[in-house]
């Protein structure tokens, strides 16, 4: 008498697995912790009905399969493109899951087919389920051996790069502000310059904050300045004569060119700084220190220019007395 098989083999559950990590590099050591990066079980069950002659008449093979895939925990404050990486990856390890299903289910079918023809004790049955079993095992782990654990078939992760980093400013032009300066000549005017540090002087204030990717990079680099620049302003101008006004208007001119310059020299530095934040993957731990070497190298340009203009001495920041009384 031919064996009757049955099955119940539901469509496979689905539940996640928590991992955490930074980036796909972070992701790859979490995952590679198991054994695979998803799993899928079966949980094969076997009972039997028999006949007056205690010969089997009908085997239910039962299945509970599982499919478990992996959850990123901070997959919604991730890149966009890494989250795209994982998508992919998380799809094409589901496909690899259903195929070790099917692989299960083709099994099943197989020792279906070899049991009608089968005469079965009690005995026999058991050890044509512990051959089906091994059968049903060897068809997933040769499947899972074959594709590397599926890596071959996509479920790999690609490294992303960080985004490039946002970079946002505001550079207003310099307010104006003035220092009172007394003296009846242009040489008095000279000396009580000639005490001071400066004649007239160029303050950029710079000052950033920032906000980073989940793996630290830099995302939004946001600078602020609040540019200054001093001039004189020479109380007794309104009693020269003509010739001091001529000298004094002159000095002024070229020390507020040559402030203006300082400004330019500022502003370049900003568009320099902006394109090297969107270029360079800079993390939270080393900002501090790039900005001072950034802030460093723009006091170094400023300094040459004083160091090649004598402050603009040579470009017309001069006082001609020639005209005092």
């Amino acid at each position: 008498m031919a064996i009757t098989v049955k099955t119940k083999i539901p469509k496979p559950a689905k539940k996640t697995s928590n991992v955490s990590g930074v980036d796909m590099a972070a992701l790859e050591t979490e995952l590679d912790k198991n054994s695979s990066w998803g799993s899928y079980a079966a949980a094969p069950v076997f009972s039997a009905k028999f006949d007056k002659s205690k010969k089997v008449s009908e085997i239910t093979v039962a299945l509970k399969p599982v499919i478990t895939v992996p959850k990123w925990n901070e997959y919604a404050r991730s890149t966009k493109k890494r989250q795209a990486e994982w998508d992919r990856m998380i799809k094409a390890l589901e496909k690899y899951l259903s195929s070790l299903h099917a692989l299960m289910l083709e099994a099943v079918a197989k020792f279906a087919a070899e049991m009608k023809d089968k005469d079965l004790d009690k005995s026999g049955l058991g050890a044509a389920t512990k051959e089906a079993k091994a059968a049903f095992a060897k068809a997933v782990k040769d499947y899972t051996s074959k594709t590397s654990n599926g890596s071959s078939v996509g479920v790999y992760l690609d490294y992303i790069e960080p985004d490039p980093a946002t970079f946002k400013k505001t550079v207003p032009a310099p307010k104006s502000s003035t220092y009172t300066v007394a003296g009846k000549t242009i040489a008095a005017v000279f000396k009580v310059l000639d005490k001071r540090s400066f004649w007239g002087r160029y303050r950029s204030h710079p000052k950033y904050k920032a906000s980073f990717q989940l793996d630290g990079h830099v995302k939004t680099f946001t600078l602020t300045s609040k540019p200054t620049i001093i001039m004189p302003k020479w109380k007794d101008y309104s009693k020269g004569n003509k010739g001091q006004k001529a000298s004094w208007d002159s000095m002024w001119k070229s020390l507020d060119v040559h402030e203006k310059h300082h400004h330019t020299i500022f502003s370049d530095c900003v568009t320099q700084l902006g394109k090297t934040v969107i270029s360079t993957e800079i993390l939270e731990e080393d900002l501090e220190e790039f900005w001072k070497d950034e802030t460093s190298s723009w006091q170094d340009k400023q300094d040459a220019f004083d160091d090649k203009t004598d402050h603009g001495a040579n470009k017309g920041v001069v006082l001609d007395a020639s005209s005092d009384p």
